[in-house]
Protein backbone atom coordinates (compact mmCIF):
# COMPACT_ATOMS: atom_id res chain seq x y z
CA UNK A 1 0.00 0.00 0.00
CA UNK A 2 1.18 3.30 -0.76
CA UNK A 3 -0.37 6.31 1.26
CA UNK A 4 -1.03 9.78 -0.55
CA UNK A 5 -2.04 13.14 0.51
CA UNK A 6 -5.58 13.93 -1.25
CA UNK A 7 -6.29 17.31 -0.35
CA UNK A 8 -5.58 16.93 3.21
CA UNK A 9 -6.48 13.55 3.76
CA UNK A 10 -4.19 10.70 3.83
CA UNK A 11 -5.31 8.02 1.54
CA UNK A 12 -4.59 4.45 0.93
CA UNK A 13 -3.50 3.60 -2.45
CA UNK A 14 -2.77 -0.55 -4.07
CA UNK A 15 0.66 -0.33 -5.12
CA UNK A 16 1.26 -4.00 -5.67
CA UNK A 17 -2.27 -5.80 -6.03
CA UNK A 18 -1.55 -9.89 -5.28
CA UNK A 19 -5.20 -9.83 -4.85
CA UNK A 20 -6.10 -8.47 -8.04
CA UNK A 21 -3.74 -10.55 -9.37
CA UNK A 22 -5.22 -13.64 -8.69
CA UNK A 23 -8.45 -13.08 -9.44
CA UNK A 24 -7.60 -11.83 -12.66
CA UNK A 25 -5.76 -15.43 -13.55
CA UNK A 26 -8.68 -17.59 -12.39
CA UNK A 27 -10.99 -15.38 -14.39
CA UNK A 28 -8.20 -16.19 -17.27
CA UNK A 29 -7.84 -20.13 -16.28
CA UNK A 30 -11.91 -19.96 -16.27
CA UNK A 31 -12.59 -18.68 -19.76
CA UNK A 32 -15.68 -17.21 -20.35
CA UNK A 33 -18.98 -18.14 -22.20
CA UNK A 34 -18.03 -17.53 -25.75
CA UNK A 35 -15.18 -20.17 -25.70
CA UNK A 36 -17.22 -22.99 -24.31
CA UNK A 37 -19.67 -22.17 -26.99
CA UNK A 38 -16.67 -22.56 -29.72
CA UNK A 39 -15.91 -25.74 -28.16
CA UNK A 40 -16.54 -29.57 -30.41
CA UNK A 41 -19.57 -31.23 -28.74
CA UNK A 42 -18.83 -34.84 -30.54
CA UNK A 43 -17.10 -37.14 -28.37
CA UNK A 44 -14.10 -38.77 -29.57
CA UNK A 45 -13.28 -42.78 -29.34
CA UNK A 46 -10.25 -43.90 -30.06
CA UNK A 47 -10.89 -47.73 -30.00
CA UNK A 48 -8.28 -50.65 -29.31
CA UNK A 49 -7.43 -51.97 -32.71
CA UNK A 50 -6.06 -55.01 -31.41
CA UNK A 51 -8.69 -56.03 -28.63
CA UNK A 52 -11.30 -55.93 -31.58
CA UNK A 53 -9.62 -57.30 -33.57
CA UNK A 54 -8.91 -60.56 -30.50
CA UNK A 55 -12.86 -60.00 -29.93
CA UNK A 56 -13.49 -60.74 -33.76
CA UNK A 57 -10.88 -63.79 -34.21
CA UNK A 58 -12.61 -65.23 -30.61
CA UNK A 59 -16.10 -64.75 -31.67
CA UNK A 60 -15.35 -66.71 -34.91
CA UNK A 61 -13.64 -68.93 -33.29
CA UNK A 62 -16.87 -70.00 -30.35
CA UNK A 63 -19.62 -68.74 -32.57
CA UNK A 64 -20.23 -71.93 -34.33
CA UNK A 65 -20.15 -73.97 -30.87
CA UNK A 66 -22.47 -71.28 -28.64
CA UNK A 67 -25.16 -71.66 -31.62
CA UNK A 68 -24.43 -75.68 -31.76
CA UNK A 69 -25.03 -75.54 -27.89
CA UNK A 70 -27.87 -73.36 -27.89
CA UNK A 71 -29.90 -75.07 -30.31
CA UNK A 72 -29.53 -78.28 -28.10
CA UNK A 73 -30.76 -76.25 -25.07
CA UNK A 74 -34.20 -75.58 -27.31
CA UNK A 75 -34.49 -78.98 -28.35
CA UNK A 76 -33.92 -80.55 -24.53
CA UNK A 77 -36.01 -77.61 -23.56
CA UNK A 78 -38.98 -78.24 -25.98
CA UNK A 79 -39.26 -82.06 -25.28
CA UNK A 80 -38.70 -81.68 -21.31
CA UNK A 81 -41.86 -79.08 -21.61
CA UNK A 82 -43.58 -82.27 -24.06
CA UNK A 83 -42.71 -84.46 -21.10
CA UNK A 84 -43.95 -82.15 -18.08
CA UNK A 85 -47.34 -81.26 -20.51
CA UNK A 86 -47.74 -85.03 -21.83
CA UNK A 87 -49.15 -85.61 -18.75
CA UNK A 88 -52.92 -86.13 -18.63
CA UNK A 89 -54.60 -84.08 -15.89
CA UNK A 90 -56.07 -86.90 -13.76
CA UNK A 91 -52.67 -88.83 -13.37
CA UNK A 92 -50.94 -84.97 -13.20
CA UNK A 93 -49.03 -86.00 -9.63
CA UNK A 94 -48.38 -89.70 -10.84
CA UNK A 95 -45.53 -90.09 -13.34
CA UNK A 96 -44.37 -93.23 -14.62
CA UNK A 97 -40.81 -94.46 -13.68
CA UNK A 98 -39.61 -94.08 -16.96
CA UNK A 99 -40.91 -89.89 -17.70
CA UNK A 100 -39.26 -89.49 -14.46
CA UNK A 101 -36.36 -90.93 -15.69
CA UNK A 102 -36.88 -89.60 -19.05
CA UNK A 103 -37.28 -85.43 -16.86
CA UNK A 104 -34.67 -86.29 -14.91
CA UNK A 105 -31.77 -87.12 -17.94
CA UNK A 106 -33.25 -83.88 -19.77
CA UNK A 107 -32.78 -81.65 -16.54
CA UNK A 108 -29.31 -83.30 -16.12
CA UNK A 109 -28.53 -82.82 -20.21
CA UNK A 110 -30.23 -78.89 -20.17
CA UNK A 111 -27.80 -78.11 -17.03
CA UNK A 112 -24.75 -79.83 -18.85
CA UNK A 113 -25.65 -77.69 -21.98
CA UNK A 114 -26.16 -74.38 -20.38
CA UNK A 115 -22.44 -74.89 -18.17
CA UNK A 116 -20.71 -75.55 -21.55
CA UNK A 117 -22.42 -72.59 -22.72
CA UNK A 118 -21.16 -70.82 -19.91
CA UNK A 119 -17.56 -71.96 -20.60
CA UNK A 120 -17.68 -70.87 -24.07
CA UNK A 121 -18.63 -67.10 -23.34
CA UNK A 122 -16.04 -67.58 -21.00
CA UNK A 123 -13.74 -68.34 -23.18
CA UNK A 124 -14.52 -65.84 -25.87
CA UNK A 125 -13.20 -62.90 -23.12
CA UNK A 126 -10.00 -64.90 -21.82
CA UNK A 127 -7.90 -63.72 -24.95
CA UNK A 128 -9.11 -60.53 -23.70
CA UNK A 129 -8.45 -60.82 -20.47
CA UNK A 130 -4.30 -61.98 -21.39
CA UNK A 131 -4.21 -58.76 -23.10
CA UNK A 132 -5.05 -56.80 -20.23
CA UNK A 133 -3.13 -58.92 -17.63
CA UNK A 134 0.30 -58.39 -20.27
CA UNK A 135 -0.14 -54.78 -20.44
CA UNK A 136 -0.75 -54.07 -16.81
CA UNK A 137 2.39 -56.02 -15.94
CA UNK A 138 3.96 -54.17 -18.39
CA UNK A 139 2.52 -51.07 -16.87
CA UNK A 140 3.14 -51.63 -13.24
CA UNK A 141 6.68 -53.42 -13.17
CA UNK A 142 8.28 -53.86 -16.59
CA UNK A 143 8.36 -50.50 -17.44
CA UNK A 144 9.15 -48.86 -14.42
CA UNK A 145 12.34 -51.47 -13.98
CA UNK A 146 13.53 -51.00 -17.14
CA UNK A 147 13.47 -47.29 -16.80
CA UNK A 148 15.54 -47.48 -13.11
CA UNK A 149 17.84 -49.70 -14.96
CA UNK A 150 18.47 -47.11 -17.37
CA UNK A 151 18.57 -44.41 -15.36
CA UNK A 152 21.39 -46.23 -12.94
CA UNK A 153 23.56 -47.20 -16.17
CA UNK A 154 23.47 -43.32 -16.88
CA UNK A 155 24.42 -42.49 -13.49
CA UNK A 156 27.25 -45.30 -13.53
CA UNK A 157 28.41 -44.35 -17.07
CA UNK A 158 29.02 -40.71 -15.81
CA UNK A 159 30.05 -40.94 -12.60
CA UNK A 160 33.03 -43.39 -14.57
CA UNK A 161 33.54 -40.59 -17.13
CA UNK A 162 34.20 -37.71 -14.42
CA UNK A 163 36.53 -40.78 -12.77
CA UNK A 164 38.59 -41.30 -15.98
CA UNK A 165 38.35 -37.18 -17.02
CA UNK A 166 40.03 -36.60 -12.67
CA UNK A 167 42.81 -39.31 -13.75
CA UNK A 168 43.54 -38.05 -17.00
CA UNK A 169 43.94 -34.15 -15.83
CA UNK A 170 47.20 -32.75 -14.85
CA UNK A 171 47.81 -32.53 -11.27
CA UNK A 172 48.49 -29.16 -9.69
CA UNK A 173 51.80 -29.61 -7.57
CA UNK A 174 51.69 -27.24 -3.69
CA UNK A 175 54.50 -25.75 -2.45
CA UNK A 176 57.67 -24.40 -3.81
CA UNK A 177 60.09 -26.39 -6.25
CA UNK A 178 63.63 -25.91 -5.19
Amino acid sequence: MRQQNFFGQRVAQAWAGNGDLVLNALDNLAGSGDLISVRGRASFSRPFERVEALRRVAEDRFRAKEQELESQLRTTEEKLTQLQSARNEDSALILTPEQTQAIERFQQEKLRIRKELREVRHDLDQDITTLGNRLKLVNIAIAPAAFALIALLIAAWRARRRRLAAAAAPRKTTGSTP
